[in-house]
């Protein structure tokens, strides 16, 4: 049986995203800015949500 694993991919970077000046819509695990969440706090911060942990955060952007 094949299972099929969701990801997440950006072909933006963090840097380009924040420069662009669009407001960037917040996570809702850690409240910063989605822009500013590289791949592991992307995964981290959707697992965090989806299965309803409450835990730290791994986000470059820190606290």
């Amino acid at each position: 049986m094949n299972q099929v694993l969701p990801t997440i991919e950006s072909d933006v970077t963090t840097e380009a995203a924040e420069a662009d000046g669009a407001a960037s819509p917040k996570c809702v695990a850690c409240k910063h800015s989605w822009a500013s969440h590289d791949r592991i706090a992307m995964r981290f911060c959707t697992a965090t949500t989806t299965e309803h942990h409450t835990r730290g955060c791994v986000c470059p952007a820190g606290d």
